[in-house]
């Protein structure tokens, strides 16, 4: 296995969430910096007998493009037969929950011997473009990134260092804060709606069924209805079981976290646009 590494390194401190929208523009482009200058690297296929390369970049609408280039050389400037691989994605489409890194006991293809980096997109959604040679190819829901033996030996944690470096990005684009009531109305709803999970494995699957009323199933068998009321101006929760039907009205903060409070209790706090907590427990997008 041969390699050429064009970077050096320094250590980082964990993945953290920021108080404020500066802080959090700070850590989004500390992260993104590192990724788009560091992560360029070209590494040797011994079984294909190929030299890969591979780029990373993020322009000012925080779309990735990732570009894989297969040659029979290492320098690909003057060469004419190697071919393009090319993914463009949105950070905020990717999961950080979806992040795992694998190890690779046998090199094929573009994934060779070392270790891997799994992305997935929310919802499995076929949100990452391809294109092979400027021809499109079929999107995807998942995206590989392949760190060779000799990279990650030759600096500690790499792949590890990657990961926490995507997490924190995608972590900071998209922590919400409040801004004013009729937008942050519409970012509650945008945020609830799906299918999530809290890390314990109990499940929230909402569904709209009307632009201002959601049916949440947390697989209590309950019927449950989730709202805005115009008139009184506030959130509700419906819940219907065999015992009768009970509603809690909540107020909306604006101080802090973007919230909904209830006698003086925070039931609902505003996370990013992928996750919540009710009621103290931490709910995230599948």
């Amino acid at each position: 296995m041969r390699i050429l590494i064009a970077f050096s390194f320094s250590l980082f401190s964990s993945v953290m969430l920021a108080q404020s929208p500066e802080q959090d523009e700070i850590l989004f482009q500390s992260a993104m910096d590192w990724l788009d200058s560091k992560l360029n690297y070209v590494y040797y296929d011994d079984v294909g007998e190929k030299w890969w390369s591979n780029t990373f970049y993020i322009n000012n609408d925080r779309e990735v493009t990732i570009k894989h280039i297969a040659s029979d050389k290492p320098n690909t400037a003057n060469i004419r037969s190697k071919t393009y691989t090319i993914r463009t994605f949105r950070i905020q489409d990717i999961n950080p929950k979806s992040l795992k890194i694998t190890e690779v006991a046998k090199t094929k293809g573009r994934l060779v011997k070392g270790k891997m980096l799994e992305l997935r997109t929310y919802g499995f959604q076929d949100l990452i473009h391809k294109t092979i040679n400027n021809r499109r190819g079929s999107s995807t829901s998942f995206l590989f990134l392949s760190f060779p033996e000799v990279l990650n030996d030759s600096i500690s944690n790499y792949a590890e260092i990657v990961k926490q470096k995507l997490e924190q990005a995608i972590l900071a684009s998209t922590k919400v804060y409040p801004k004013n009531a009729e937008g942050d109305i519409k970012t509650i709803f945008t945020i609830l709606e799906g299918d999530f999970k809290s890390d314990e494995g109990q499940p929230w699957n909402v569904q709209k069924v009307k632009p201002d009323v959601l049916k949440i199933d947390q697989g209590t068998g309950n019927i449950e209805y989730f709202g805005f009321d115009q008139d009184q101006q506030q959130f509700y929760l419906l819940d219907i079981n065999s015992e009768g039907v009970k509603i809690q009205f909540y107020v909306m903060s604006n101080e802090g976290n973007l919230s909904l409070s209830s006698t003086e209790e925070t039931v609902f706090t505003f996370h990013t646009l992928h996750s919540f907590s009710f009621k103290g427990k931490r709910f995230f997008r599948q």
